[in-house]
């Protein structure tokens, strides 16, 4: 089927900035929830647990994307780790 594989390969590099962009801006919907960890303080029903195993779920993405060369799949995931990070350090303060 060689008109599905010049299809994929038409449309493979605008995926892949797809899914880069979209990578990058959806961690930008955590930002409120850092803001009130910590700028304001707010902690209530939080759960270290949650983020914690988000945390362990991007270090394994992130190994896996260096592993096999995926840059869009380490990239993501290491923004990951920095806001899960970001999130348990403010709820043990």
């Amino acid at each position: 089927m060689p008109h599905v594989e010049r299809a994929e390969a038409a449309i493979e590099p605008h995926v892949d900035r797809a899914v880069v962009t979209v990578g990058i801006l959806y961690p930008l919907a955590m930002m409120p929830q850092l803001y009130n960890v910590w700028a304001l303080g707010r902690t209530a029903g939080l759960s270290g647990i949650t983020y914690g195993i988000g945390l362990a779920a991007a270090l394994t993405w992130t190994a896996y994307g260096l592993i096999h060369r995926k840059k869009p799949i380490w990239m993501i995931n290491a923004i990951w780790i920095g806001l899960h990070g970001a999130m348990i350090a403010g709820l043990l303060r």
